[in-house]
Formats: C-alpha cells, structure tokens, sequence
C-alpha cells in the first residue's frame, strides 16, 4: 500500500514538473528580449515575434494535438513532446542569427504544447475526488516555475553564457523530471480512447478556483456538433482579450523596467519573479474564494486589480514604485485566463469538446499577437506610450463583460 501511494505522488509530481517546464519555457522569452535585442541588434517588432513564433506552435499543436494524442498515446506525447522542446531549446541556445532562435522557439512550443496538452488530460482522467486538486496544483507549479526564469538567466550572466542558459537548464531540469518520472509512469496511461470523454476542461472547467466540475454530457462527449451560441462567443473575446492584457504587462516588462532611472538587471529581474509571485498568490486566493464569490465578479475584479496596478507600473519614475505596481497588477491579471476559460466553457454546457478546442486558439492568438503589436507599436511611438493598450484592453473587456451581463438578463426576461 505505502509503495503505491509512494508510486501516484510520483507519478502526479513528474506530471507538474513537466506542467512546469512548460510554463519555464513559455515564460523565458519575454526576459530574454531585452539581450537578445542587444545581441542581435533587434527592434522591439523583431524581439516581440520571439513570443508569436511560440504562440504560433500553441496555435497549430492545439488544433493537431488531439489526434496525435490518440496516435501516440498519453505517455508519449508526455515524454515526447518534451524531447522535442528540449531540441527547440538546444536550437535556440546555439543560435548564430535571429532566424534560428525564431525556429528554435517554434520547434520548442510544438513539443511543449503536446506535453502540456498530455499532462492536462492525464490530470483530468483521475478520480473526481482528486481531480480539482490536483490541476490546482499543477497550475499553481506552472507559476512557480515562472519565478525562476530571471533567476537563471542571471545565473546564466554570472557563468558568462546569457541568455543561452535557457536551454541547458531545461535540459537538466527534464533529466531530473525523467530520473524519477518514467519509472512511474503507469502503462494505461499510453492510450486516450478509454478516457476520450474526460476532456481537461470539461472535467475541470475552473482550475483556478479548485473545482472538479461536472462530467460532460453525453452529447458532448460523443463530439456531435452542436452550436456554441453568442454567450460562448463573448467569453471567448473576454478570454482573448484578458490574455493579451496579461502578456502585453509581463511580457515587457524586463525592457520597460530597465528604462527606469536607477533600474539595474537585478532589479529588473527581482521584479519579472515577483511577477511570478503575484501569479502564485493570485490562484490561491481564487482557490480559496471561489466558494464565495461567482466567477463573474472574480473575473470583473481581476479586471479591477488589473487596472488599479497599472497606472503605479505606468507612471512611478521609481523603478521600485513600478515593480509593486507591476505586482498589483500582475496578481490580478494571472486569473484571466483560468476564469474566463471557465466561463467560456460554462456557456456551451452541450457542446464542451469543441468548446474547449477553441480556447487554445483565444490564448495562442492572444500571446503571439499582443506582445508582437505592443513591440512594433513601441518602436513607433516608445513602449510607455505603447503600454496604454493595456488599460484600453481593460476596458474593452468590461465593455464585453457588461454586455454579457445584458444579454443573460434579456435572456432570462424571456424564459
């Protein structure tokens, strides 16, 4: 009994290590850019396309994956998709020009994106006693993972590689994840058709409030098309829009703090991983407020912290004063996603699989278009000028969010 309990805390270990490595991969870029501009001598439209190639591969391995899953199996796809990223990273680390670290990265994301997609499915074929908890705490791992890529990147300007420790660190990272991980690995978890029905988000609409969720109806789980409606449509632009707030604030900002007077690289860095912080703390707090407060209001105050921080990001000629903004607003920017994913979900309740495939391309979109547009803007017009998309995203998504609120009540009225 003890070593089979040994064995599942293992086994879900390794799970968000490799949630974590993704996150670790996904997370590095925006701190890279500021070198890698300065290496290669790029603009700000070039560096932020680093992010849109990654965001490219989510986009293309979310509308793939699926079926590759099915072929190769659970465990494959894990492992698999990791090596792949591995070899991305390893392209990325010995890159000699921009168009080998821009395919380095996409190579990297359509590994990581198969992993990570692998991971959520196992996650969400357990027991629905452990379920919640567990894509919880996977989530939450995935944050942490986050606050460690300034950490090693200032590593990396100590041992005299840079930006290129990235990859060898990954490498030691999977190493480390495999030593332990594949020895317990259990064999049923090699094939998805048992479990086709159990999809991550339909099992588990709102991992960041912690909740199990409902299993999907038969109609759902049979993949009969079914129409999504307009009340899934305004939460997908919610989501849309929530990440490319997200991402235009962390994404940047390593280079924006840098600009502060008196800002060092080690600020600068010190405030990219309380960043990370703020995510960790900010999914907990959901965690524990979701059986109080509705989705809707959590998401409309996300919104809220996320508005509220910024304009001390913004305007604090103190780089210090700006990274507690930047704190502020990160926290209420790293539940966006979770939350709106839930909710968009929640309003095709027939229809959750096509629901759910969707979502994928609202975030990848998001993250490679957001902080691509932001550079590009930035090289026209400075990044503080560019940097009010942000509140102007804000409210587009409290436009969106109200005219949801009417439409449900209309649609009540009518019931």
């Amino acid at each position: 009994m003890q070593t089979a309990t040994h064995g599942r805390l293992a086994w879900a270990l390794a799970r968000y290590a490799l949630l974590a490595l993704f996150s670790f991969s996904l997370t590095a870029i925006g701190p890279m850019a500021p070198a890698l501009r300065a290496e290669f001598g790029l603009s700000y439209t070039l560096a932020g396309l680093h992010q849109t190639a990654f965001a490219l591969g989510m986009v293309t391995m979310g509308l793939a994956g699926g079926p590759l899953m099915e072929r190769l199996g659970l465990a494959r796809s894990m492992w698999g998709g990791m090596l792949v990223m591995l070899a991305g990273e390893a392209a990325l680390s010995l890159a000699p020009s921009v168009a080998f670290t821009l395919g380095g990265i996409l190579l990297a994301s359509l590994g990581a994106t198969l992993s990570m997609s692998a991971v959520q499915a196992s996650l969400a074929a357990e027991p629905a006693g452990r379920r919640g908890r567990m894509i919880l705490e996977a989530n939450m791992t995935a944050s942490a993972a986050a606050m460690l890529v300034p950490l090693v990147l200032l590593a990396g300007d100590r041992v005299g590689l840079g930006w290129r420790v990235v990859g060898p660190a990954a490498g030691l990272a999977f190493l480390a994840v495999a030593g332990f991980g594949l020895r317990f690995t259990p064999p049923d978890q090699g094939s998805l058709h048992r479990g086709k029905a159990r999809e991550p988000s339909a099992e588990t609409p709102s991992p960041a409030c912690g909740r199990s969720g409902e299993a999907p109806s038969p109609a759902a789980a049979s993949g009969a098309p079914r129409r999504l409606g307009p009340g899934y449509a305004r939460m997908w632009l919610v989501l849309l829009v929530g990440v490319a707030v997200e991402w235009a604030l962390g994404f940047w900002a390593m280079s924006y703090l840098l600009q502060k007077p008196g800002a060092t690289p080690a600020l600068a860095s010190a405030a990219v991983a309380g960043l990370g912080l703020a995510a960790v703390l900010a999914r907990f707090a959901a965690s524990r407020l979701g059986h109080i407060l509705a989705e809707g209001r959590m998401l409309a105050l996300s919104f809220a912290l996320a508005a509220a921080g910024f304009p001390l990001y913004w305007l604090a000629p103190s780089p210090f004063t700006a990274a507690a903004g930047l704190f502020v607003a990160g926290f209420g920017a790293a539940n966006l996603y979770p939350l709106g994913f839930s909710l968009a979900v929640s309003r095709a309740p027939h229809a959750l699989a096509r629901a759910s495939a969707l979502i994928p391309v609202a975030s990848g979109s998001a993250i490679g278009l957001a902080p691509f547009l932001l550079g590009r803007l930035s090289d026209e017009v400075g990044m503080k000028t560019a940097l009010l998309a942000v509140p102007i995203g804000v409210a587009l998504a409290f436009v969106l969010l109200a005219a949801d609120r009417a439409a449900l009540r209309k649609e009540a009225s009518r019931a």
